[in-house]
C-alpha cells in the first residue's frame, strides 16, 4: 500500500501537514506508521509491527530511528521527537519535501546537498525497507561522510506502552551485515536488522517520548524505548541500507536488500483494476488505498477494519466486500466468503477476532450481511464444476444464517411474528452503533433496529432466488417471508410527524431520531416503502445528516455530539450521536438511485480532497460532524474506501 504521490510544501509544521500520517501495510495484519514530519503523535507509530497470529496478536517491535548525517563541520539530525513541553532533535527543520510514490520519501537540506530517506513495507513479508542516500548539489564537494542510525526498541503489545525495566534483555547477536536483538524472548519476537554498514554496541534508555494525539484522547501518553547501539553506514561508499524484521527472517546481504526494494517498485507500478477497462484516475487511487485492508492470515482472506487498531470485523469485511471485489476480481471475494464460512455457528458469523482472544459474535447485522453477500455473489457468478464444492458450502452457509435467525439464537435474535428481526440482549450492543463505555451501551437499539429489516429482507429475497432452481419449496419459503416482513415493515417503520422512518421500534416504542441507518430500507433492495414516503424520508436525511465527507449519525437535536473529542467516555459518546461516517456515502449512493433514479454528481469529492490532503492516501473512519469535520478515529478504514469505490466503478442498487 502506498500513500498519496502529492508533494508538501508545509512538511515542517508539526501540527498541521506535517502531522499527516503515512502507512504501509505487510498484507499479513503488520504495518509501519508514522508522520510526514518525523515525530510519533500515537502509541500506534512505528516501523516495525507485526502479526504474530496473522493478522492478529499484533507487537510494536521497532518503534523508531535517531539519525545523524556525519560531515566535515559537525552533525546534522534527521529524526525528531515528542517529549513532555519539546520537540527535539530538530530533523523536521530540515525536511524540505515528502512524497507518498512509490514509498514514503523525504527529501533532508544537508550539507554539501540532500539526503533522500525512503520506508517501504514489502508486501507478504514482515520486512521494512529503509534506504538513505545522499544527493550532492551540482558543483558541491560531497560534504557528508556518513550516517549514523540508533534503532529504537520496545517489544510490546501494539496497544500498550513500553517503559524502563529491569526484564528486558540487553543481549545483541552481531554478524556481518546483520543484527539480532530479542528484547522479551519468552513473549515477544526477536528482531534481525540486516544492513550493509557496521554495527557498534551502545547500550542505552531513551525516556519519557511522548505521543500528543494519546494526551488529546486521555490517554496514558509516555514511553520509554532500548537501543542495543548504532548502525554507521558510509555514504560516499553507497546507499545506506537496512532491512528490519522478526528473528525467523533470514539475513539479507547489501544486494538482496537494494533487489527488494526494486521488486517492490515493480509490484506497484503494475496497474490495478485490470478487469476494469474505463477505470478513472479517482477509482485507481481507491484501489490502491484499498489493497492495505486485504491481507491473508491463519484464517485465510480477511479484511483489517481500520489501521492502526481494528482487527477483522464481520460487519467491516462484508460491507467492504463488494467494492473489494469489484477491484480485484470476485476470485476475492469469493475467498473472503469461504474463510468466514467455518464460523458460521448458531446462523451467525462473528463480530469481529480480537487480538488475542476467541472470536466474538456480539452483532445482529454481520450475519445477515454475510449471508445476503454470500446470496449475491453466488447470484452473479456462473456456476461450474471447478468451484461446485465452494459453492455448496456457501449455499448451506446462507440457509444456517437464514434458518438460524428464523428459528432463534444468541443474544435474543429470533424473527418475531410480525415477521421482523428483535434482538435484545442487555449489556450488549448488537448494532454497527456499537459504542460502549463500562457497562454503558451509549445506543442500546435494543428491539426491532430499522437496517436490520432491511439487511433481513435483502438477504430473504437474495436467497429466494440463490435456490430457486436447487429447493423450489426453500425458494417459496423464503420469498413469502420476505413479503411478509415487508408489509408488516411498511405498516410500521413510518413516523408521520417527522417525516421520516423510525430508527427502532420495540413492541409499542418507537425511536423517532433521525439517523442514517432508515437509508438501507431505501437503498440496499427495492425500498421497504412506497414511493412518496421514501422519497420524504431521503429528503428528510439529505436536509440534516449529508455533508461533504460523509453522514452524520444523528440529527441536530438536542442529544447531537458535533465534536469527537475528550476522554474516551466522551469520544465513545459521540461515536454515534452526530459523528460523520464517510461509509455511509455507499447506501446513500443506493438510495438516490432506487428512489431518484440517479446518484449525485460529485457525491465524493469532499472525500477525495481529504485523501488528496491530510488523508495522504487513505480516508479515515469518521469525521466531526461539526464543520471543518476534522477526521477522527482511525486514520485508514476499510468500508470508507471500499464504499467509494465500489460507487466509483458504479456498483449501486444491486439486487
Amino acid at each position: 500500500m502506498t500513500t498519496s504521490g502529492s508533494q508538501t510544501p508545509d512538511v515542517r509544521d508539526l501540527a498541521g501537514r506535517g502531522a499527516s500520517e503515512w502507512l504501509e501495510t505487510d498484507g499479513q495484519g503488520g504495518y509501519a506508521m508514522g508522520t510526514v514530519a518525523g515525530p510519533a503523535t500515537r502509541r500506534y507509530h512505528g516501523l516495525l509491527c507485526v502479526a504474530t497470529t496473522p493478522p492478529t496478536g499484533r507487537v510494536m517491535l521497532v518503534n523508531a530511528t535517531a539519525e545523524r548525517v556525519i560531515h566535515a563541520r559537525g552533525e546534522e539530525s534527521l529524526d525528531a521527537h515528542h517529549y513532555p513541553g519539546a520537540v527535539f532533535p530538530d530533523g523536521y527543520a530540515r525536511l524540505e519535501s515528502f512524497s507518498g510514490a512509490p514509498w514514503p520519501t523525504w527529501r533532508y537540506a544537508v550539507l554539501g546537498g540532500h539526503l533522500l530517506r525512503e520506508l517501504a513495507v514489502v508486501r507478504g513479508r514482515a520486512l521494512t525497507l529503509l534506504r538513505w542516500t545522499f544527493v550532492p548539489s551540482p558543483g558541491a564537494p560531497p560534504s557528508p561522510r556518513s550516517i549514523r542510525i540508533t534503532p529504537l526498541f520496545s517489544g510490546r503489545d501494539a496497544h500498550s506502552l513500553h517503559h524502563e525495566n529491569m526484564t528486558l534483555d540487553t543481549r545483541c547477536a552481531i554478524s556481518s551485515g546483520n543484527v539480532e536483538v530479542a528484547p522479551y524472548p519468552s513473549a515477544i519476537p526477536g528482531v534481525r536488522i540486516s544492513h550493509n554498514g557496521e554495527f557498534r554496541v551502545a547500550p542505552d534508555w531513551y525516556r519519557r517520548f511522548q505521543y500528543p494525539l494519546e494526551v488529546e484522547r486521555g490517554l496514558d501518553s509516555e514511553e520509554d524505548l532500548y537501543a542495543y547501539g548504532e548502525l554507521r553506514f558510509d555514504l560516499l561508499r553507497a546507499p545506506a541500507l537496512a532491512g528490519l524484521q522478526t528473528s525467523e527472517g533470514a539475513p539479507l546481504d547489501e544486494k538482496q536488500l537494494a533487489s527488494l526494494f526494486e521488486e517492490e517498485r515493480a509490484r506497484r507500478a503494475r496497474p490495478l483494476l485490470p478487469d476494469v477497462t474505463d477505470a478513472t484516475p479517482r477509482a485507481r487511487r481507491l484501489a490502491r488505498a484499498a489493497e492495505a485492508f486485504v491481507v491473508t492470515g491463519n484464517r485465510g482472506t480477511t479484511v483489517i477494519a481500520g489501521y492502526p487498531w481494528f482487527t477483522d470485523w464481520g460487519r467491516d469485511t462484508f460491507i467492504s466486500a463488494r467494492g473489494l471485489g469489484l477491484a480485484f476480481g470476485p476470485a476475492l471475494e469469493r475467498e473472503l466468503l469461504v474463510a468466514w464460512e467455518p464460523f458460521v455457528v448458531g446462523g451467525m458469523i462473528p463480530n469481529r477476532f480480537p487480538e488475542h482472544d476467541d472470536a466474538a459474535y456480539n452483532a445482529v447485522d454481520a450475519s445477515l450481511w454475510y449471508a445476503l453477500r454470500c446470496a449475491r455473489h453466488l447470484n452473479a457468478t456462473p456456476a461450474s464444476s471447478d468451484d461446485a464444492t465452494q459453492r455448496t458450502k456457501l449455499a448451506r452457509a446462507v440457509q444456517h444464517v437464514l434458518e438460524g435467525y428464523l428459528g432463534g439464537t444468541r443474544h435474543g435474535i429470533h424473527v418475531d411474528d410480525d415477521g421482523l428481526v428483535h434482538a435484545s440482549d442487555a449489556g450488549l450492543q448488537l448494532t454497527w452503533m456499537d459504542a460502549k463505555v463500562g457497562d454503558w451501551v451509549v445506543t442500546p437499539r435494543r428491539g426491532k433496529p430499522v437496517e436490520v429489516q432491511a439487511l433481513w429482507v435483502a438477504a430473504l429475497e437474495a436467497g429466494a432466488r440463490l435456490f430457486a432452481s436447487p429447493d423450489p419449496h426453500l425458494s417459496s419459503e423464503l420469498a413469502e417471508r420476505a413479503e411478509w416482513a415487508r408489509s408488516s415493515f411498511a405498516a410500521r417503520f413510518w413516523c408521520e410527524s417527522r417525516g421520516h422512518l423510525y430508527d427502532v421500534i420495540d413492541g409499542p416504542d418507537r425511536d423517532e431520531t433521525l439517523r442514517p441507518n432508515q437509508l438501507y430500507a431505501l437503498g440496499l433492495c427495492r425500498p421497504l416503502v412506497e414511493a412518496d414516503r421514501a422519497a420524504k424520508a431521503l429528503l428528510a436525511v439529505e436536509a440534516e445528516l449529508l455533508v461533504p465527507v460523509g453522514l452524520r449519525s444523528r440529527g441536530r437535536d438536542a442529544a447531537y455530539r458535533g465534536r469527537m473529542i475528550g476522554t474516551p467516555q466522551e469520544r465513545d459518546g459521540a461515536y454515534h450521536e452526530g459523528t460523520v461516517w464517510p461509509f455511509l456515502l455507499g447506501i446513500y449512493a443506493d438510495a438516490c438511485q432506487r428512489v431518484r433514479g440517479a446518484v449525485p454528481t460529485g457525491l465524493f469529492d469532499g472525500l477525495m480532497s481529504h485523501m488528496d490532503g491530510p488523508g495522504l492516501g487513505q480516508l479515515a473512519e469518521v469525521f466531526d460532524g461539526d464543520a471543518p469535520h476534522r477526521p477522527r478515529g482511525c486514520p485508514a478504514q476499510a468500508w470508507s474506501v471500499a464504499e467509494a469505490l465500489r460507487v466509483e466503478l458504479g456498483a449501486v442498487a444491486e439486487d
